[in-house]
């Protein structure tokens, strides 16, 4: 990050991680000492806007995943975005809306060793058809009917 201080540019490292409320100090860039002393050192404090897909708890992050009525009953793979990237889950058939799936490794860096992640809670929500055309409906009444017979 670049910021700007008493007219001067200093570049600012946020490392990989970075907590709400972590302080990092940058070295000889802060006010001079009295009478025209050494610089100090500057201290900033951090603030994380919160992510539009991802909710975070130290380092593990947590998201939905929507999928449709006929993926939970049957199961598929389904799609979901990481910091890295998009990674395929297998979904299993009869998967149920609140199930929270984790996948290892694809949260967080760990601010203190970047090599250490946190995991990714993936919990689905079921998307339920709002409109459905006659022969769906035809569809849906006869598997309720096969249902009741059991």
């Amino acid at each position: 990050r670049m910021l700007e201080r008493d007219g001067r540019r200093i570049r600012v490292k946020i490392p990989p991680g970075a907590r709400d409320g972590s302080r990092i100090r940058v070295a000889g860039k802060g006010s001079s000492g009295p009478g025209g002393g050494t610089p100090g050192d500057l201290y900033l404090r951090v603030t994380v806007k919160p992510h539009a897909v991802f909710k975070r708890r130290d380092d593990n992050l947590h998201c939905d995943v929507d999928i449709d009525l006929y993926t939970a009953v049957l199961g598929c793979q389904a799609q979901v975005t990481t910091l890295n990237g998009d990674v395929s889950l297998r979904i299993p058939a009869g998967t149920s809306g609140g199930k929270t799936f984790r996948l290892r490794g694809k949260g967080m860096p760990n601010p203190r060793n970047p090599e250490n992640r946190g995991d990714l809670f993936a919990t689905i929500r079921i998307r339920i058809p709002q409109e459905l055309s006659p022969p769906e409906r035809e569809l849906f009444e006869e598997l309720s009917r096969l249902q009741e017979r059991k």
